[in-house]
């Protein structure tokens, strides 16, 4: 997988995002399934993320992911709505960057 940067200030590659997903969500004692699902959804969004053009904000990539899951791939909403916490926290928790709400769907 490709390095991770978002908005954050260290570069970290992929794996390196997962683990400090891991730990955040093991420090707050999530259930397990919540960690596995979390950590699927992140692997999935990081692997989109490269071919989303450049300058997009956060925000914008969260809803061309989830829009693309929708439409492309047909995810149910319960999946779509794990996903979208999954990378909000992921943004929230991990990197201590919070995503705006007014532009996500």
């Amino acid at each position: 997988m490709s390095n991770w940067s978002g908005h954050c200030r260290q570069r970290m590659n992929a794996e390196q995002a997962i683990g400090r997903l891991r730990d955040v969500v093991r420090r707050q004692h999530k259930a397990w399934a919540t960690e596995s699902t979390y950590i699927l959804w992140l692997r999935r969004y990081m692997l989109a993320i490269p071919g989303y053009p450049e300058g997009l904000s956060s925000e914008q990539k969260l809803e061309r992911f989830l829009t693309e899951l929708a439409r492309d791939r047909g995810v149910s909403a319960v999946s779509q709505n794990q996903t979208f916490n999954a990378i909000l926290f992921f943004y929230r928790d991990v990197l201590g960057q919070p995503l705006s709400r007014r532009t996500i769907p």
